[in-house]
């Protein structure tokens, strides 16, 4: 079946102007009007654009290009339910059958589909590669796939940690959502994910409790444990500390009863310690996060470690705070700055009671601040800039003073 939107398809894939695709032909406003399915051309002059493109005169029928889409939607249904083996085989699979498919409407679902896989698999460059494409040819996308372009891209933006980029494609993505009337509850949860993270703790909670509905509707037994994780992370900031520890009992007896979701165990046991924490439930704190750690064994440590460091901290214990920050720093990449190395290096610089300190100072705003702000971490950006601001009152520095405290009201203004 040979469109417009087929003969544009193609254009853009050989790299041709429009003047240089239909030089002898047709006029280039003819060739506009064809790509814009604004006219029928006639036979001879598509005969002619399509040898010129490379397009065969081949025909797929509806019924079979429907079918596809519909195995390709199925696909995706496995990428969300982390159906790993599943979801490589059907990718193997696709690969085969989608070589010399030219419909531009099932291209285009495979390839933002395809990018969700190579997120899911964490072949980022890939990911990001194929949603520029998309994003470049918007012109041949229906908006389900504009749809599903944002939210990817959303989360895209979103793992590497640019923040700021993250909201602004979620935002696009949650509208047009509501305008097509699809119910993705992978973008309720990306969204509660997002929003606790920014420190909106009761929309993620909204986003969160439709995500969890959502999912124990389906039976995503997965993703639901993810929820409750999200939902306890945000009551434990709201200080609603029992329901938090509903939400991770809940998470805990799941994990622990199927052995599909063991490998849950550390992120759930590393934030129910971080709840015992908030709660100033100290040695409740110190006894989940070494189970934590265990669980873990030797893998991905740094923000427990760094978490127990802080907790003997606030029980004044500074030589056990100093034990486990020097174990914090040997699990991570002092040249490399992280959340996990701020962290370890600010506690650093108070145990040694030298927060007060012109150095300390220094490291905030030459070597956090940059970090953060480009990340657009604003929880921990308003943390730093009202420590900046109380460091330079103290020492009445009032012009730097008003500076920081501009910054955090302005962060304090900002919505979801």
């Amino acid at each position: 079946m040979i469109d417009g939107k087929k003969v544009f398809f193609y254009r853009i894939k050989k790299g041709l102007t429009q003047k240089a695709a239909c030089e002898g032909i047709c006029s280039v406003s003819y060739l506009s009007k064809i790509e814009n399915n604004s006219i029928t051309p006639s036979p001879e002059i598509l005969e002619l654009l399509c040898e010129r493109l490379g397009i065969e005169y081949s025909y797929v029928s509806e019924e079979a290009i429907n079918n596809l889409k519909k195995e390709i939607h199925i696909w995706y249904k496995d990428i969300k339910f982390r159906n790993e083996q599943v979801a490589i085989q059907k990718y193997n699979d696709f690969q085969n059958r989608m070589k010399g498919v030219d419909d531009p409407g099932l291209v285009n679902l495979y390839n933002v589909m395809l990018a969700r896989f190579y997120i899911y698999i964490d072949e980022m460059e890939k990911a990001r590669e194929l949603l520029d494409r998309l994003a470049e040819v918007k012109k041949l996308s229906t908006s389900e796939i504009e749809f599903y372009t944002l939210q990817f891209t959303g989360l895209y933006k979103f793992l590497i940690e640019n923040n700021k980029l993250s909201l602004d494609f979620y935002k696009k993505a949650y509208v047009l959502s509501r305008t097509l009337r699809i119910d993705d509850e992978e973008l309720y949860y990306q969204l509660a994910q997002l929003s606790a993270r920014l420190g909106y703790f009761s929309q993620s909670l909204f986003y969160g409790i439709t995500a969890l509905e959502a999912f124990n509707a389906e039976a995503n037994y997965t993703r639901s444990v993810d929820c409750h994780i999200i939902l306890g992370i945000n009551y434990s900031r709201l200080k609603d500390f029992e329901s938090a520890r509903s939400h991770y009992s809940i998470a805990l007896n799941a994990s622990n009863f199927n052995p599909a979701l063991n490998g849950m165990l550390p992120g759930i046991l590393h934030n129910l310690g971080h709840s015992h924490f908030q709660a100033e439930q100290y040695d409740e704190a110190l006894a989940v996060l070494r189970e934590c750690l265990e669980k873990k064994k030797g893998s991905n440590t740094a923000s427990t470690l760094s978490l127990i460091a802080h907790t003997y901290f606030k029980m004044q214990k500074v030589k056990e705070t100093k034990k486990w920050l020097k174990k914090g720093f040997q699990a991570i990449d002092k040249n490399q700055i992280t959340i996990n190395y701020i962290r370890l290096k600010k506690l650093e610089f108070k145990v040694n009671n030298q927060d007060q300190d012109e150095a300390y100072q220094q490291f905030i705003e030459e070597e956090a601040l940059p970090f953060l702000e480009k990340t657009q971490d604003r929880l921990h950006l308003i943390e730093m800039y009202e420590e900046l601001a109380a460091y330079y009152s103290a020492r009445f520095s009032y012009k730097n003073a008003n500076h920081y405290y501009a910054k955090v009201n302005q962060l304090y203004k900002e919505y979801l």
